[in-house]
């Protein structure tokens, strides 16, 4: 039963190179980040 599940994801990974995790990961960051931001700048457009 344990056996047949897969403890590695090829498929969502392409490579398992550190640095595009890393790229990935603050791309990731900062589109929440930006996304944050301009829900803040627009949440009182009249203020």
């Amino acid at each position: 039963m344990v056996a047949e599940e897969p403890k590695t994801l090829p498929q969502y990974s392409s490579s398992d190179n550190p640095t595009t995790v890393l790229i990935w990961g603050a791309v990731l960051l900062g589109g929440i980040a930006a996304f944050i931001a301009w829900g803040l700048t627009h949440a009182y457009p009249s203020a």
